[in-house]
């Protein structure tokens, strides 16, 4: 962790001549670009002050995880809480600076953080699990480029922290069901989230409905068995210390409609690794 007033632009790790490569996430844009996603969240930001892409550049330093340092740059997490009349409203304020992701149709690289935005996006055009988007921005300055996104707190549980301390009852067994039919439903359209782990599934509690996070290696597939196996392959290695039964909650929307393939995957995943 960084302490508060620390430089933020220097911290970067020497760049090479591909990381300083500029791409416009819109053509439209200005050097520095901030677009909200949502009247609501405008109104509330704008009102506490904060209606420029600096003014969320600035804040202290202070990240939820150690500095994500790779692709000549780096990124990090910040965590962002206003008062709201008697409660609060929290924020997570993702800064990014030169981390490039390169391919043919865009050999100029892209920050990794505008394939997180498409990604959530392209969800709840679908009506799929999708964090909420409050705003996002970049900046071209200096030889660098800065990206900022800002999501709302879900404000319900994740797996991982529900998996920590739960107990087997009927309501529980509906929970994990209702998860896997979500997370089925996002599979059958071909959408592979890339990083499906329990701290990025989050669940309420009393409607059932989930909500994803992390969205920057979400692609389309072509195939829904691909999206399906790479993301279940994530998924069950980070729960191979469950019980079976309690996976087999999870999964058990898959087996009636892919129950070959989910079966195969089980098959492989203990060839792998015998714990599991």
């Amino acid at each position: 962790m960084l302490k508060t007033g620390a430089n933020l632009t220097n911290l970067l790790p020497e760049k090479s001549s591909a990381s300083s490569a500029v791409h416009k996430i819109d053509q439209a844009c200005l050097p520095t670009c901030l677009t909200y996603e949502s009247a609501s969240h405008s109104e509330f930001l704008i009102s506490r002050g904060y209606s420029r892409f600096e003014d969320f550049w600035d804040l202290p330093p202070i990240f939820v995880d150690d500095i994500n340092y790779r692709r000549g740059g780096w990124s990090g997490v910040s965590v962002l809480t206003l008062p709201d009349g008697d409660s609060q409203r929290k924020y997570f304020v993702k800064r990014q600076v030169n981390q490039f992701r390169y391919s043919i149709s865009k050999p100029l690289g892209v920050l990794t953080f505008e394939h997180e935005v498409i990604g959530i996006k392209r969800n709840q055009k679908l009506g799929l699990p999708a964090i909420d988007i409050a705003c996002w921005g970049v900046n071209k300055a200096a030889g660098s480029t800065r990206g900022l996104l800002v999501t709302a707190d879900t404000g319900i549980v994740s797996l991982e922290e529900l998996l920590s301390s739960y107990q087997l009852s009927p309501s529980f067994e509906r929970l994990l069901h209702r998860c896997g039919e979500q997370l089925l439903e996002m599979h059958n359209r071909g959408i592979q989230h890339g990083a499906l782990y329990p701290k990025h599934i989050f669940l309420d509690q009393q409607t059932g409905t989930i909500n994803l996070i992390d969205f920057e290696r979400a692609r389309k597939k072509t195939f829904v068995r691909k999206a399906i196996t790479a993301d279940l392959r994530q998924l069950l290695k980070h729960l191979k210390s469950l019980p079976l039964d309690v996976t087999e909650m999870l999964l058990h929307p898959y087996k009636l409609e892919h129950a070959k393939l989910i079966s195969q995957l089980q098959v492989q995943l203990l060839k792998d690794d015998p714990r599991y």
